[in-house]
């Protein structure tokens, strides 16, 4: 099972379609604050069976005659633990997940699944990849983050995530995408920060180099 994004977008702002152009479900970011850095992203799932199709380069908009329902929203803080609501049924971050290892890119995620199992997101590299957190370490799903195919070299295609396995239950693939776009939303907030304070960083040493 593999779900695609548009070209150029972000997972937490964009819809996620089927390989036949049907949308699944539809992130987008509802609300910022810019004092506190924190923000706010809506997720919503679009039933199939619908009729409808999307666009590839499709990643934001309504779509018209389609029903949809929120499954969750997520509230990420800067000073305070993050929040979930997910099927109406609120947590927090310590509630939704446990956090293991350290790495460039934060701490592995893990959580509990639908179906009794525990799930481990690894984030110690640009492809975030789920694993069952048992001994054999199953790849559940992974990120493919867009190649351009430039000179060649690889194939174009659009970002897309894709679920190994199954028929999996709807509803733990439903938190796949949830605990992946959440994922994807810090790791994108991290790198915005330290890309801020690098930025900042140079600005500085210019203006030492000036003075000297």
């Amino acid at each position: 099972m593999k779900f695609i994004l548009a070209d150029g977008s972000s997972p937490f702002s964009t819809f996620f379609r089927t390989e036949d152009d049907q949308p699944v479900y539809r992130t987008g970011v509802i609300a910022k604050n810019k004092l506190s850095g924190g923000s706010t992203v809506e997720i919503h799932k679009i039933p199939l069976g619908q009729g409808a199709k999307i666009k590839p380069d499709q990643s934001s908009g309504d779509l018209w005659n389609v029903k949809a329902h929120e499954l969750a929203t997520f509230k990420i803080r800067t000073f305070h633990p993050d929040e979930f609501e997910v099927n109406g049924q609120a947590f927090t971050e310590k509630e939704f997940f446990r956090e293991s290892g350290f790495g460039w890119y934060g701490s592995d995620r893990i959580w509990a699944g639908p179906d009794g199992r525990e799930y481990r997101w690894k984030m110690g590299g640009s492809k975030p990849e789920l694993y069952l957190n048992d001994e054999e370490k199953t790849l559940v799903a992974k990120f493919h983050r867009e190649h351009s195919g430039f000179l060649g070299i690889n194939e174009k295609c659009p970002p897309s995530l894709e679920v190994f396995g199954g028929p999996h239950p709807e509803a733990l693939v439903d938190m796949i995408v949830i605990t992946f776009v959440y994922m994807e939303k810090n790791r994108a907030d991290r790198e915005e920060d330290a890309n801020a304070v690098a930025k900042k960083g140079l600005k500085s040493n210019i203006k030492d180099l000036a003075k000297s």
